[in-house]
């Protein structure tokens, strides 16, 4: 098991989903790198644990999840 399949399951351990957008499941499968994976991949301080519906939302909702807080600028 690579690493970071090993520091996912152990930062979603305990959790609920971090986003809860409506349809939320509130188990989290997902990590939503809030910086992007670039150079933040690794840095869990920049990792949100969201189930699938809320990730998708996320993804497909870029400035609604930014104004959330869900998603951050990558120069911050």
């Amino acid at each position: 098991m690579d690493k970071y399949i090993k520091e996912k399951i152990k930062f979603m351990e305990n959790k609920m989903c971090q986003a809860k957008v409506p349809g939320c499941s509130l188990k989290p499968t997902d990590i939503h790198h809030m910086k992007g994976r670039g150079k933040y991949y690794m840095d869990t301080s920049t990792w949100l644990a969201v189930c699938r519906n809320c990730h998708n939302w996320i993804e497909n909702n870029p400035q609604d999840a930014y104004d959330e807080g869900f998603s951050l600028k990558r120069n911050q």
